[in-house]
């Protein structure tokens, strides 16, 4: 049995061999829809059949980013899986569930696609302006320790030695001598005294200092740069569109 594929464009319907009951491949149901009415010698390149007929497919609404053009968009979907069959017995049913896909899935890949579009920034002028903030920390510590000792020593003796006699006859020899000493005094003073003194001072000072400066940075951008940037981008995109494409493949007859 041959499955229905009018899909509201007869007669742009998918030539399929009698004997084949497998689902059209997708560039089957392009080629109906680009080629189906026109002369052989007008017949669209199989380079142009997505771009052409892509507006039948895509006739439904779902969330798609400015930064993402809708014709490049689609038109990469239906390449990607040109050669594949899709997954359900008509056409109708293929594009209502595609339908639902895209409006289940690329509410969040859009905001991936926004995330690595900032073009504006490098389009023109190639000039990046970058405003942050500063910070400074700075702190220090000083300690002074002094210690101070002072001593002093000082002694001192006095004699006193008072000798006299009552005699005069006496020679002075003998009253140095003791022999003839009628009054005699000596007295011994010896005065010992030590000072000693330590005084210790300690000081520390700390000081924190806090310096926030607000600026704005302007980089120019060269050649080697922007070509870096952009190389970035495209790599994130192609990954973007390769989930996405994962996310359609359920969409479409597995291979065994």
């Amino acid at each position: 049995m041959i499955p229905d594929y009018n899909f509201y464009l007869f007669p742009f319907i998918p030539f399929i061999p009698a004997n084949c009951d497998k689902p059209p491949t997708l560039y089957s149901v392009l080629n109906s829809i680009v080629n189906g009415l026109k002369d052989e010698e007008d017949y669209t390149k199989i380079k142009n059949l997505a771009k052409e007929g892509r507006s039948v497919i895509f006739d439904f609404d779902y969330p798609l980013t400015s930064n993402i053009e809708k014709e490049k968009f689609e038109t990469m979907i239906l390449n990607h899986f040109l050669m594949r069959r899709i997954g359900f017995e008509t056409v109708t049913a293929f594009k209502i569930q595609l339908d639902v896909k895209l409006n289940e899935i690329m509410p969040l890949y859009n905001k991936m696609f926004d995330a690595i579009k900032n073009w504006d920034i490098f389009n023109d002028g190639e000039v990046l302006e970058r405003t942050g903030n500063d910070n400074k920390n700075s702190e220090s510590t000083s300690t002074t320790t002094n210690e101070i000792k002072n001593t002093s020593e000082t002694e001192s003796t006095l004699i006193s030695d008072k000798r006299n006699s009552d005699l005069p006859q006496n020679e002075l020899d003998d009253v140095k001598d003791g022999k003839y000493v009628t009054n005699y005094n000596y007295d011994t003073d010896t005065n010992n005294s030590k000072d000693n003194s330590t005084s210790n001072g300690n000081s520390s000072s700390r000081n924190n200092s806090n310096d926030v400066n607000t600026y704005t940075e302007t980089i120019k951008k060269s050649p080697n740069d922007k070509i870096s940037i952009l190389k970035e981008m495209q790599e994130n995109i192609n990954s973007i569109y390769a989930m996405i494409f994962k996310d359609l493949e359920c969409l479409f007859y597995q291979i065994a």
